[in-house]
């Protein structure tokens, strides 16, 4: 929650983009499995929080990459435009009401108040699980390098802020085959990796600590404590987004993440959607050039819960030096699982 903070106090406005049960454990290998196959159908081939960022300057480049909580920065001489692969742009169609989406948002708010608490077993934590993709390039001698990554994310919480987070990196996607060469030249993977990171009390993941606050208020001061004042309200779905995927959100608390929503200036609706894992839900969006060229952020809820199904970045209007097809999908997060479960030996 926090790394972003500091690129952009660095850079400003250069940044374009701006990275079980054996029946659940099948549905959710199905779901990652039409998320990928999806992706590459849908135009990956064309060339390629923590929260991950590709960010490229117009004048003499600046490749800025941020996960967890360490941001690498590399400058280089007038690299020529990088051409990224990104997967299709999602289809909207009308939306389910003609409500304005800050009414909308607070209808489903009162939707996931409504809802029964989870059960939970005893002796368990809390369980998520998601399937991500994000954009990264590399840029040396003059010549870029991109590749698609998508990565499988799972966490475990306790009650006291230990756990464990499990990435597991894919097979890279690239734009061609001598780009594949290049890539493994330069030192860059393009197999599968793991990163298996356990935390002590109190120390779990990016700041997203102690009881999830109820009331949408506290809930804003609660996401940016420690951080830098909020330069615009994207802030906060971003937030929003990144806490989806690694906490567990009783029907109170999403329907406190909602009405935080409902609230943010600029927030519109987008229509109903299917998303990348086949599931039906109502898009939100604020279109904004706040983190550089103009972008849409989007996020997926479940009109039935009021769960977070997902959230998308899009650049809409131009690319800069990225040189994608616009409108380009940079990033995305589809949220699989929210569960109690077993913390893993």
């Amino acid at each position: 929650m926090k790394a972003m903070d500091e690129v952009r106090q660095l850079l400003g406005g250069l940044d374009p983009a701006r990275n079980t049960r054996p029946a659940e454990d099948s549905r959710r290998e199905q779901d990652l499995a039409h998320i990928l196959s999806c992706d590459r159908a849908g135009g990956v081939a064309r060339g390629a929080v923590p929260r991950r960022r590709f960010v490229l300057a117009a004048a003499g480049a600046v490749v800025v990459v941020a996960a967890g909580g360490g941001v690498a920065i590399e400058m280089y001489r007038e690299p020529q435009p990088a051409y990224a692969a990104t997967p299709a742009v999602l289809n909207y169609g009308p939306p389910a009401t003609l409500e304005p989406a800050s009414t909308r948002l607070r209808r489903l708010a009162a939707v996931a108040a409504a809802q029964a608490m989870p059960p939970r077993p005893a002796g368990t934590v809390e369980h998520l699980e998601s399937a991500n993709w994000f954009l990264n390039s590399s840029i040396s001698g003059g010549r870029t390098v991109s590749a698609v990554v998508p990565q499988q994310w799972q966490s475990w919480r306790t009650d006291d802020d230990a756990g464990r987070m499990v990435k597991r990196d894919l097979p890279p996607v690239f734009r061609s085959d001598a780009d594949r060469r290049q890539w493994q030249k330069w030192g860059g993977r393009i197999e599968s990796s793991e990163e298996v990171r356990d935390y002590p009390a109190g120390e779990f993941y990016n700041g997203f600590r102690g009881a999830v606050p109820t009331d949408a208020s506290a809930l804003r001061g609660w996401l940016r404590a420690g951080t830098s004042a909020v330069q615009a309200p994207v802030q906060y779905l971003e937030d929003v987004a990144q806490l989806a995927g690694v906490r567990l959100l009783n029907p109170a608390q999403r329907a406190a993440v909602l009405r935080l929503l409902a609230d943010l200036p600029g927030i519109t609706v987008t229509g109903t959607v299917t998303d990348r894992a086949g599931r039906t839900g109502e898009a939100f969006s604020i279109t904004t050039n706040a983190h550089g060229l103009p972008a849409q952020y989007t996020v997926i809820v479940d009109p039935r819960s009021g769960i977070l199904l997902g959230y998308e970045e899009v650049l809409t209007t131009t690319a800069g030096k990225l040189n994608v097809t616009i409108p380009a999908v940079i990033s995305y997060r589809s949220y699989l699982m929210a569960e109690y479960a077993a913390m893993p030996r």
